[in-house]
């Protein structure tokens, strides 16, 4: 009997996953609607720079993933980019609020 339910919460779990995951995708899907190539470039990493500052380095090995992940995703670059795309499509709002969006999105 316990195993059983252990087996359905396992079900449970995966699906509650599985439905956040859609969610998530259809929220950067629609948040990069219309956007310029490089603007959908830039809100992808910046969501993914959001993820990985939120992440909790709880031993060494973890704290490792999480600096080289922010590392090669060149998150500290972020600030100098969206300075020039916002300069660059200063004239379309719906740019410039994808890109303020993508900085609070998480």
């Amino acid at each position: 009997m316990v195993k059983i339910f252990a087996i359905i919460m396992v079900c449970f779990g995966c699906l509650i996953t599985t439905n956040v995951l859609a969610e998530y995708d259809e929220d950067v899907a629609a948040l990069n609607k219309g956007m310029p190539k490089q603007v959908k470039m830039f809100n992808k990493r910046q969501i993914e720079c959001n993820h990985w500052a939120g992440e909790e380095p709880y031993d060494k090995a973890r704290a490792e993933e999480i600096s080289a992940t922010v590392q090669k995703l060149k998150c500290s670059a972020l600030e100098n980019e969206e300075k020039k795309l916002l300069k660059k499509y200063k004239s379309r709002s719906d740019v410039i609020n994808s890109i303020h969006k993508a900085k609070e999105f998480y």
